[in-house]
């Protein structure tokens, strides 16, 4: 499980590195997913860490920070190595998180835009939460299926479409409402105490119209029709009981 050069099948699908635009969405450094990681988290499990550019950020914040990362491609795997302490090669539509770290225990454990992925996301996040310490949280990163566009495709167009990236990456095995994701994280023991709404009108998170959008409704986003509609991905903290 070591990070090697292999022909496996990789875990986001054959195609997740086809494009420039998919390659930005699977390195960037996501600013909604660290606010959320407490400062009081000392060792991290960062689950598909694609190249280590969040946990080398997180590293950098407390430098005594312990950050492992859980990935399936060969290059991102490699190139991983060289910012967090370790990297373990895994498809996790294989292997359960358990199985892995059965025997170390983490304050915070990352999911960043991984569990649409998984052929079963509940069993992997039941797993991942027999690794965190109680007080710990789970943060995790997912696409809103009741977006605005998605409305659009479905119910106007009548067609399921299947792209390279975003809410229809036609890698995504699971899609799930912002309902749904608060559901699963509470079937699992966990208590959702913090969401954020990223949003915007279609795949793409630039331009003028987006702008506005977020100026406009940034500080209501909490609100049903905003919240449902223009949410076009969300980010979950969700923490496990303290006993």
């Amino acid at each position: 499980m070591v990070c090697q050069a292999s022909d496996n099948n990789k875990v986001y699908g054959e195609n997740h590195k086809g494009t420039s635009n998919t390659q930005i969405a699977y390195t960037g450094i996501r600013q909604d997913i660290i606010g959320m990681i407490p400062e009081t988290a000392i060792k991290i499990l960062d689950v598909g860490c694609s190249n280590g550019a969040l946990g080398r950020h997180l590293r950098s914040l407390v430098p005594e920070r312990h950050v492992a990362g859980v990935e399936q491609d060969d290059d991102f795997c490699m190139t991983a190595r060289e910012h967090l302490n370790t990297v373990v090669k895994a498809n996790l539509n294989e292997i359960m998180l358990c199985s892995i770290y059965y025997n170390e225990r983490f304050d915070c454990i990352v999911f960043g835009d991984i569990l649409e992925h998984l052929v079963d996301p509940v069993d992997q996040l039941k797993c991942a939460v027999k690794i965190l310490n109680p007080g710990g949280c789970i943060v995790i990163s997912m696409p809103n299926i009741r977006h605005i566009s998605s409305l659009y495709s479905i119910f106007f167009r009548g067609t399921f479409p299947r792209r390279d990236r975003g809410i229809f990456d036609r890698t995504h095995l699971r899609w799930f409402t912002i309902r749904d994701a608060i559901q699963m994280v509470e079937m699992v023991g966990l208590k959702a105490s913090e969401i954020d709404y990223s949003l915007r009108f279609g795949d793409r998170g630039d331009g003028l119209l987006n702008k506005i959008i977020r100026k406009l409704f940034g500080s209501v986003a909490f609100l049903f029709p905003i919240r449902e509609f223009l949410t076009y991905q969300y980010c979950i903290k969700a923490v496990k009981p303290d006993f």
